[in-house]
């Protein structure tokens, strides 16, 4: 997944890890098949990314509009990495989240971006359109183990602006 992180930076592009692989940064180990990352490339604009990738890899779906966002995916041909790549709108939040990604160390991939915990919250609480059991789920734990650390004010204030706050509110108060 390293090639992939730094054909984006090659790019220059701002990016960062969410989904599982964030998740497991935060405590909450769950394995998945692909990589999730949000880029800082407007949709419509995915074919700068997939000719960073044309000689070695396949794009596996041209970009799909999901209207928040647009979605596109490459495996990489010497690795077999599969990387979904997440195109946002603009908008204040995905500003925000841009803003508040964190740089770490991560087991597998060394120094990389990474979601916000907050921002990972929000996003699986968002996705999960509040069916689906397994995000909410990772999101009850997610804010349960890191308690101490958990900025509920940046929470309160996006939740309702993302349509959430119900389901955040649910997901603090489970068990």
């Amino acid at each position: 997944m390293r090639d992939v992180l730094d054909r984006l930076e090659r790019l220059g592009l701002r990016w960062y890890i969410t989904g599982s692989e964030a998740a497991s940064c935060y405590g909450l180990l769950r394995r998945t098949y692909d990589t999730d990352i949000v880029l800082d490339l407007e949709p419509g604009r995915f074919a700068v990314v997939a000719r960073a990738f044309a000689d070695d890899a396949h794009v596996v779906s041209d970009e799909v509009d999901f209207g928040d966002f647009s979605m596109a995916s490459v495996i990489v041909s010497a690795t077999l990495d599969k990387a979904d790549l997440i195109l946002r709108k603009p908008s204040p939040w995905t500003e925000s989240t841009m803003a508040r990604r964190a740089e770490i160390a991560h087991p597998s991939m060394g120094l990389t971006w990474v979601s916000s915990l907050e921002d990972l919250v929000l996003a699986k609480l968002v996705w999960s359109e509040g069916t689906s059991e397994l995000q909410l789920r990772d999101c009850g734990v997610l804010l349960r183990v890191n308690a101490d650390r958990v900025d509920g004010a940046y929470l309160d204030r996006w939740a309702p602006v993302l349509g959430v706050e119900t389901l955040l509110g649910q997901v603090r108060r489970a068990d």
